[in-house]
């Protein structure tokens, strides 16, 4: 099987990656892999009503660039707060005291847990976004995928797909 991948290798087993549409990939087992497989989850989660310096301090705590915000009773995901989010306030805002209700993203996108990995990384390709919280069929928040979610994905599934030429 050939595929039509552009691609160095600078050192045993590291791949450069110059030219690669993975979301339309359909080999080795690429599309097999779900949301489940690669998410993190422990995932820090806010309430709209916390203070954005509260979110903020988490997101530091945690090295973290975003929390999903829940629903304070039933723990539905309702939206999205990023470090960006809170900077944008403070620059146009003020430091003005402030709620996460007051600048969240409503209305997120999100993934399941039984989503294929192609359908994850289309999603932030499109809305140009770096994370995808992961729900369960009620809609609570069990997971996330960042960014750094899909690069160890990738990274392993290269070592275990490509040899060296």
């Amino acid at each position: 099987m050939k595929y039509n991948h552009k691609y160095k290798f600078l050192k045993p087993k590291i791949i450069y990656v110059t030219y690669m549409n993975i979301s339309d990939c359909s080999c080795g087992d690429l599309s097999k892999i779900t949301a489940q497989d690669i998410m993190s989850k422990d995932v820090a989660v806010v309430s709209p009503m916390e203070k954005l310096s509260t979110a903020e301090i988490m997101m530091i705590k945690k090295n973290i660039g975003g929390l999903p915000v829940v629903a304070p009773k039933t723990q539905k995901l309702i939206g999205i707060i990023t470090q960006r989010d809170i900077q944008l306030s403070k620059t146009l805002i003020g430091t003005e005291i402030f709620h996460v209700d007051d600048i969240y993203s409503k209305n997120p996108v999100k993934g399941t847990l039984n989503e294929k990995l192609p359908e994850i990384i289309k999603k932030m390709h499109n809305n140009n976004i770096e994370r995808v919280p992961i729900v369960d069929d009620m809609d609570n928040v069990v997971g996330i995928v960042v960014t750094k979610d899909l690069i160890r994905s990738l990274a392993l599934f290269f070592e275990n797909n490509f040899k060296e030429v």
